[in-house]
Protein backbone atom coordinates (compact mmCIF):
# COMPACT_ATOMS: atom_id res chain seq x y z
CA UNK A 1 0.00 0.00 0.00
CA UNK A 2 1.47 3.25 -1.10
CA UNK A 3 1.78 6.36 -2.76
CA UNK A 4 2.02 5.54 -6.66
CA UNK A 5 5.39 8.36 -7.05
CA UNK A 6 7.17 9.38 -4.10
CA UNK A 7 6.46 13.39 -3.72
CA UNK A 8 10.18 13.69 -2.52
CA UNK A 9 10.63 11.87 -6.50
CA UNK A 10 8.60 14.51 -7.99
CA UNK A 11 10.63 17.77 -8.33
CA UNK A 12 10.60 19.52 -11.79
CA UNK A 13 12.79 21.87 -13.55
CA UNK A 14 11.88 22.89 -16.60
CA UNK A 15 15.55 22.83 -19.03
CA UNK A 16 14.98 25.58 -21.47
CA UNK A 17 12.27 27.01 -23.78
CA UNK A 18 11.53 23.80 -25.57
CA UNK A 19 10.51 22.10 -22.44
CA UNK A 20 7.58 24.11 -21.98
CA UNK A 21 7.12 24.24 -26.59
CA UNK A 22 6.73 20.04 -25.61
CA UNK A 23 5.44 19.94 -22.11
CA UNK A 24 8.16 18.00 -21.06
CA UNK A 25 10.39 18.60 -17.70
CA UNK A 26 13.52 16.57 -16.50
CA UNK A 27 12.37 15.11 -12.97
CA UNK A 28 15.57 15.73 -11.41
CA UNK A 29 15.70 13.80 -7.98
CA UNK A 30 14.35 10.62 -10.00
CA UNK A 31 17.49 10.84 -12.64
CA UNK A 32 19.94 11.10 -10.06
CA UNK A 33 18.93 8.77 -7.86
CA UNK A 34 18.03 5.88 -10.92
CA UNK A 35 21.52 6.89 -12.96
CA UNK A 36 19.28 7.69 -15.56
CA UNK A 37 17.71 10.62 -17.75
CA UNK A 38 14.01 10.79 -16.72
CA UNK A 39 11.77 13.08 -17.83
CA UNK A 40 8.19 14.15 -17.27
CA UNK A 41 5.08 14.57 -20.43
CA UNK A 42 2.33 16.70 -19.59
CA UNK A 43 -0.13 15.20 -21.19
CA UNK A 44 -2.38 18.59 -21.80
CA UNK A 45 0.76 20.23 -23.27
CA UNK A 46 1.57 17.31 -25.62
CA UNK A 47 -1.70 17.19 -26.93
CA UNK A 48 -1.40 20.93 -27.98
CA UNK A 49 1.81 20.58 -29.16
CA UNK A 50 1.62 17.03 -30.75
CA UNK A 51 3.04 14.32 -29.26
CA UNK A 52 5.84 14.21 -32.27
CA UNK A 53 6.96 17.45 -29.93
CA UNK A 54 7.47 15.79 -26.85
CA UNK A 55 9.43 12.22 -28.69
CA UNK A 56 12.03 14.95 -30.28
CA UNK A 57 12.58 16.86 -27.31
CA UNK A 58 13.61 13.79 -25.38
CA UNK A 59 15.15 13.00 -28.23
CA UNK A 60 17.68 15.85 -27.92
CA UNK A 61 18.23 15.72 -24.25
CA UNK A 62 19.16 11.91 -24.28
CA UNK A 63 15.94 11.19 -21.71
CA UNK A 64 16.21 7.35 -21.23
CA UNK A 65 12.33 7.35 -19.68
CA UNK A 66 9.70 9.59 -19.70
CA UNK A 67 6.58 9.67 -17.78
CA UNK A 68 3.35 10.12 -18.34
CA UNK A 69 0.24 10.02 -16.04
CA UNK A 70 -3.61 10.92 -18.16
CA UNK A 71 -6.83 10.74 -16.49
CA UNK A 72 -8.55 7.06 -17.33
CA UNK A 73 -11.39 8.92 -18.82
CA UNK A 74 -9.08 10.51 -21.28
CA UNK A 75 -8.90 7.72 -24.41
CA UNK A 76 -7.43 9.90 -26.74
CA UNK A 77 -4.18 10.77 -24.59
CA UNK A 78 -4.10 6.52 -23.50
CA UNK A 79 -4.39 6.04 -27.17
CA UNK A 80 -1.81 8.62 -28.46
CA UNK A 81 0.72 7.57 -25.63
CA UNK A 82 0.57 4.06 -27.36
CA UNK A 83 0.83 4.72 -30.57
CA UNK A 84 4.20 6.35 -30.08
CA UNK A 85 5.63 3.73 -27.59
CA UNK A 86 4.39 4.26 -24.04
CA UNK A 87 3.24 1.30 -22.01
CA UNK A 88 1.07 1.37 -19.28
CA UNK A 89 3.03 0.13 -15.97
CA UNK A 90 0.14 1.36 -13.10
CA UNK A 91 -3.52 2.47 -12.52
CA UNK A 92 -3.14 5.17 -9.81
CA UNK A 93 -6.35 4.81 -7.88
CA UNK A 94 -7.10 8.26 -5.34
CA UNK A 95 -9.80 8.10 -2.34
CA UNK A 96 -10.54 10.55 0.03
CA UNK A 97 -12.29 10.93 3.15
CA UNK A 98 -13.18 13.84 5.59
CA UNK A 99 -11.24 13.92 8.32
CA UNK A 100 -12.88 12.75 11.47
CA UNK A 101 -12.67 12.86 15.11
CA UNK A 102 -15.46 10.65 15.40
CA UNK A 103 -13.42 8.12 13.59
CA UNK A 104 -13.09 5.28 15.82
CA UNK A 105 -11.88 1.94 15.43
CA UNK A 106 -13.10 -0.91 18.51
CA UNK A 107 -9.64 -2.35 19.69
CA UNK A 108 -8.92 -5.72 19.44
CA UNK A 109 -7.83 -7.86 22.73
CA UNK A 110 -4.55 -8.88 20.33
CA UNK A 111 -4.77 -5.76 17.97
CA UNK A 112 -2.01 -3.55 17.57
CA UNK A 113 -0.91 -0.52 19.71
CA UNK A 114 -0.91 2.35 17.34
CA UNK A 115 1.67 5.29 18.60
CA UNK A 116 4.12 8.23 16.98
CA UNK A 117 7.03 6.73 15.23
CA UNK A 118 10.77 6.64 17.85
CA UNK A 119 14.06 7.13 16.38
CA UNK A 120 15.24 3.16 17.46
CA UNK A 121 12.06 2.48 15.05
CA UNK A 122 13.73 3.37 11.96
CA UNK A 123 15.69 0.69 10.94
CA UNK A 124 13.16 -1.98 11.44
CA UNK A 125 10.46 0.31 9.51
CA UNK A 126 12.95 0.26 6.83
CA UNK A 127 13.13 -3.67 6.78
CA UNK A 128 9.43 -3.44 6.27
CA UNK A 129 9.78 -0.91 3.29
CA UNK A 130 11.69 -2.99 1.54
CA UNK A 131 9.79 -5.16 1.08
CA UNK A 132 5.98 -3.70 0.81
CA UNK A 133 5.93 -2.01 -1.56
CA UNK A 134 6.68 -4.38 -4.65
CA UNK A 135 3.67 -3.64 -6.93
CA UNK A 136 4.33 -0.17 -7.58
CA UNK A 137 5.04 1.46 -10.90
CA UNK A 138 8.87 1.54 -10.42
CA UNK A 139 9.13 -2.26 -10.00
CA UNK A 140 6.54 -3.21 -12.56
CA UNK A 141 8.34 -0.99 -14.98
CA UNK A 142 11.11 -4.13 -15.12
CA UNK A 143 13.87 -1.40 -16.25
CA UNK A 144 14.59 -0.40 -13.03
CA UNK A 145 16.76 -1.91 -10.41
CA UNK A 146 14.74 -4.06 -7.66
CA UNK A 147 17.29 -3.66 -5.40
CA UNK A 148 17.55 0.07 -6.16
CA UNK A 149 13.84 0.13 -5.88
CA UNK A 150 14.25 -1.32 -2.26
CA UNK A 151 16.40 1.25 -1.25
CA UNK A 152 14.23 3.87 -2.41
CA UNK A 153 11.67 3.21 -0.45
CA UNK A 154 14.02 2.50 2.58
CA UNK A 155 15.04 6.15 1.87
CA UNK A 156 11.77 7.83 1.67
CA UNK A 157 10.29 5.80 5.32
CA UNK A 158 13.51 7.32 6.80
CA UNK A 159 13.40 10.64 5.57
CA UNK A 160 9.21 10.63 6.47
CA UNK A 161 10.58 9.78 10.25
CA UNK A 162 13.26 12.39 10.20
CA UNK A 163 11.00 15.08 9.65
CA UNK A 164 10.23 15.20 6.11
CA UNK A 165 6.48 13.55 6.91
CA UNK A 166 4.42 15.77 9.53
CA UNK A 167 3.60 12.53 11.52
CA UNK A 168 4.84 8.90 11.14
CA UNK A 169 2.47 5.97 13.16
CA UNK A 170 4.29 2.69 13.78
CA UNK A 171 1.59 0.03 14.88
CA UNK A 172 3.50 -2.39 17.43
CA UNK A 173 2.75 -5.35 17.87
CA UNK A 174 4.06 -7.69 20.89
CA UNK A 175 6.80 -4.88 21.68
CA UNK A 176 7.72 -4.80 17.95
CA UNK A 177 7.32 -2.26 14.97
CA UNK A 178 4.98 -4.40 12.55
CA UNK A 179 3.86 -1.62 10.13
CA UNK A 180 3.65 2.65 9.55
CA UNK A 181 1.64 5.12 7.45
CA UNK A 182 3.18 8.52 7.26
CA UNK A 183 1.26 11.94 7.54
CA UNK A 184 1.65 15.05 5.63
CA UNK A 185 -0.49 18.21 6.01
CA UNK A 186 -0.78 21.58 3.54
CA UNK A 187 -3.31 23.90 4.34
CA UNK A 188 -6.46 22.19 5.43
CA UNK A 189 -5.62 19.12 3.83
CA UNK A 190 -4.07 15.86 4.38
CA UNK A 191 -2.39 13.23 2.84
CA UNK A 192 -1.12 9.90 3.34
CA UNK A 193 1.41 8.66 2.19
CA UNK A 194 3.78 5.31 2.65
CA UNK A 195 1.17 2.38 4.62
CA UNK A 196 2.66 -1.30 5.20
CA UNK A 197 2.62 -3.63 7.50
CA UNK A 198 5.22 -6.65 7.67
CA UNK A 199 3.96 -9.67 6.14
CA UNK A 200 4.01 -12.14 9.52
CA UNK A 201 1.19 -9.42 10.73
CA UNK A 202 -1.08 -8.56 8.19
CA UNK A 203 -4.71 -9.91 8.96
CA UNK A 204 -3.62 -8.48 12.26
CA UNK A 205 -6.04 -4.93 12.04
CA UNK A 206 -2.71 -3.27 12.08
CA UNK A 207 -3.51 -1.41 8.44
CA UNK A 208 -7.11 -0.31 9.70
CA UNK A 209 -5.96 0.87 13.26
CA UNK A 210 -3.20 3.03 11.22
CA UNK A 211 -5.99 4.57 8.93
CA UNK A 212 -8.26 5.12 11.92
CA UNK A 213 -5.75 6.88 13.74
CA UNK A 214 -4.90 8.88 11.11
CA UNK A 215 -8.37 10.24 10.40
CA UNK A 216 -8.40 11.47 13.41
CA UNK A 217 -5.21 13.26 13.73
CA UNK A 218 -5.41 14.95 10.71
CA UNK A 219 -8.69 16.21 12.09
CA UNK A 220 -7.37 17.32 14.97
CA UNK A 221 -4.89 19.31 13.14
CA UNK A 222 -7.56 21.13 11.64
CA UNK A 223 -8.03 19.54 7.80
CA UNK A 224 -10.79 19.04 6.54
CA UNK A 225 -10.05 16.16 4.13
CA UNK A 226 -7.85 13.44 4.10
CA UNK A 227 -6.65 11.68 1.09
CA UNK A 228 -4.60 8.61 -0.31
CA UNK A 229 -3.15 7.18 -3.44
CA UNK A 230 -3.00 3.38 -3.96
CA UNK A 231 -2.26 0.91 -7.25
CA UNK A 232 -5.68 -0.36 -8.73
CA UNK A 233 -3.24 -3.72 -9.26
CA UNK A 234 -3.75 -3.34 -5.17
CA UNK A 235 -7.52 -5.19 -3.85
CA UNK A 236 -5.75 -5.14 -0.54
CA UNK A 237 -5.13 -1.43 0.15
CA UNK A 238 -8.39 -0.61 -1.61
CA UNK A 239 -10.94 -2.69 0.45
CA UNK A 240 -8.53 -1.37 3.49
CA UNK A 241 -9.40 2.43 2.78
CA UNK A 242 -12.53 1.62 1.67
CA UNK A 243 -13.56 0.14 5.11
CA UNK A 244 -12.31 2.97 6.63
CA UNK A 245 -14.85 5.38 5.17
CA UNK A 246 -12.38 6.65 1.79
CA UNK A 247 -14.00 6.76 -1.42
CA UNK A 248 -12.77 6.62 -5.15
CA UNK A 249 -12.23 10.33 -6.37
CA UNK A 250 -9.90 9.75 -9.72
CA UNK A 251 -8.40 6.72 -11.59
CA UNK A 252 -5.23 7.83 -13.84
CA UNK A 253 -3.04 5.56 -15.44
CA UNK A 254 0.71 6.13 -15.23
CA UNK A 255 2.77 4.91 -18.65
CA UNK A 256 6.33 4.38 -19.04
CA UNK A 257 8.38 5.23 -22.23
CA UNK A 258 11.97 4.01 -22.86
CA UNK A 259 14.35 5.35 -25.27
Amino acid sequence: MSFANPPFLTFMRPNAAAAHEAGCHIVEWDSEFFGRRIARIDPAHAAVVGMAAADAWCAAHRIDCAYLLADASDQSTCDNAQAHGFRLVDVRVTLEAVASASAVLMPRADGPIIRPVRADDVERLQAIARESHRDTRFYMDGHFNGSRCDEMYELWIAKSCRGWAERVFVAEMDGDPAGYLTCHLQDRAGRIGLVAVSAARRGGGAGSALVHTARRWFADQGAMRVSVVTQGRNPIALRLYQRAGMNVTSIQLWFHKWL
